[in-house]
C-alpha cells in the first residue's frame, strides 16, 4: 500500500473543509498533475508544489513572498490563514452566506 504524495494530501484535506468553498475559494489538482491550485472564484489565488520532503507555496501575484513548509498541517494552515487575509480584506468580495 502506498502512501499519499505531500500534495495529494493537502488536496484531500483542504478539499474536506467546507469553509474553503464557502469563503469562494476552490481547490483542485494542478495543471500538469501534481501541486494543488487554488482558485478565488475563477481567479488563479496560487499554488502548493511538493519538492524533496516539502511543499513551496507560488503565490499568484509574484510580488508576495512564497513560502516553504514542512508538514501538510502547516501547509493547510498556511493556506487558510491565506484566504482569511484575502476575505478581511478592503475591497474584497464578502463570502457566501450559509443557507439556513
Amino acid at each position: 500500500m502506498t502512501c499519499a504524495t505531500p500534495d495529494r494530501e493537502l488536496l484531500r484535506q483542504l478539499a474536506d473543509i467546507p469553509e474553503v468553498s464557502l469563503s469562494g475559494f476552490s481547490v483542485r489538482e494542478g495543471l500538469a498533475g501534481t501541486g494543488v491550485t487554488v482558485m478565488k472564484g475563477r481567479n488563479y489565488f496560487g499554488s502548493w508544489r511538493a519538492v524533496d520532503k516539502q511543499l513551496v507555496w507560488v503565490p499568484a501575484n509574484l510580488t508576495e513572498p512564497g513560502h516553504i513548509v514542512e508538514t501538510v498541517e502547516e501547509a493547510v494552515r498556511h493556506t487558510l490563514l491565506l484566504i482569511l487575509k484575502s476575505i478581511q480584506s478592503p475591497g474584497s468580495t464578502p463570502p457566501r452566506a450559509l443557507a439556513s
